[in-house]
């Protein structure tokens, strides 16, 4: 038992992460909803997206609960999973943006990330094929 006592501060001192290792992450400002589109024309993807923020300030007033604002004239850059730039497109005034790829550009392609900046934040969310 003495010994287990005596190996606890040696526990507790190598089980210490690295600073340079760890890293934060912060929740997105907007919220997004993304729809792969089922009827799309033929040899394209599509998708729809609605971009809100959320207005957290009564939450716990059950009268007035979550608000989502609708964000619009964001702009945002489509990248592939390797960080390919495929498109830019921005939302409407209603928050939602119709995204329409070809087939073509998609080949290996299998994740989709929606990055931007809103309120001083960047953010990237992601969406599979």
């Amino acid at each position: 038992m003495k010994y287990l006592l005596a190996m606890l501060p040696l526990f507790l001192l190598t089980a210490c992460l690295d600073d340079e290792m760890a890293y934060t992450v912060e929740a997105s400002p907007v919220k997004a909803d993304i729809v792969r589109v089922a009827d799309a024309p033929s040899g394209t993807v599509a998708f729809t997206g609605t971009f809100t923020e959320l207005d957290k300030d009564g939450i716990l007033d059950y009268n007035v609960g979550i608000i989502a604002t609708p964000v619009p004239d964001l702009e945002l850059a489509i990248y592939s999973q390797t960080q390919d730039l495929l498109t830019t497109v921005v939302t409407g005034t209603d928050g939602t943006v119709e995204l329409s790829l070809p087939v073509d550009d998609l080949e290996g392609v299998t994740r989709l990330e929606w990055a931007g900046t809103y309120g001083g934040k960047a953010f990237r969310i992601l969406s599979n094929l």
